[in-house]
């Protein structure tokens, strides 16, 4: 069995997909960011702070996204 020195570099490939940046939120629900700041989209949203980057699982948003819905005349 080999053992890997605690040292080594490990190299993760993460789908680009799978993050989205204040920026790309704020496209996706079509306002600016102030509006996605103020509202509960935000608070309600898990996020990964990374150094003063902060970013969103596509997966979280999706899921608030659909949650979120109300129905159309054929309901």
């Amino acid at each position: 069995m080999a053992h890997s020195s605690s040292n080594e570099k490990v190299t993760v490939q993460i789908d680009h997909d799978l993050l989205l940046t204040r920026k790309e939120l704020a496209a996706l629900c079509h306002c600016g960011l102030s509006s996605i700041d103020a509202l509960d989209v935000y608070a309600s949203l898990p996020r990964v702070k990374l150094g003063r980057h902060t970013f969103f699982l596509k997966s979280d948003v999706m899921e608030f996204i659909l949650s979120h819905r109300i129905g159309g005349i054929h309901e």
